[in-house]
């Protein structure tokens, strides 16, 4: 249902997270590039399930891998959201997440 999954995440640490659909409601007022300390989640979209738009990805410092951190499911009857950042304070007190979470509520509920 949500077009994939995380195998595993690198350890907690800072990295750069890039805003790929800058027009998507999601993303709607968040930066283009912003710093976050988190875990990086592995996340891998799944060729058999519902596709996904990558909204904001990130590119791991320990494999050099880019993944997928803000995506939304292309489902046919519902509105996904999938956000793998926000594992403490330090990413919950970035503006940045916190507009991702007010716009994905907002767009999630069809507004």
């Amino acid at each position: 249902m949500v077009g994939g999954g995380t195998r595993g995440h690198d350890k907690l640490g800072p990295y750069t997270v890039k805003v790929t659909n800058p027009g998507h409601p999601v993303t709607k007022g968040v930066t283009a590039s912003f710093e976050i300390t988190d875990e990086l989640y592995n996340y891998n979209a799944d060729p058999a399930g519902n596709a996904v738009d990558v909204l904001a990805e990130a590119t791991s410092p320990t494999s050099g891998k880019t993944f997928p951190q803000v995506f939304v499911v292309k489902h046919p009857k519902a509105r996904i959201v999938g956000i793998t950042l926000g594992h403490d304070a330090r990413a919950h007190d970035l503006p940045e997440y916190q507009a991702l979470l007010r716009n994905a509520v907002s767009w999630v509920g069809g507004k």
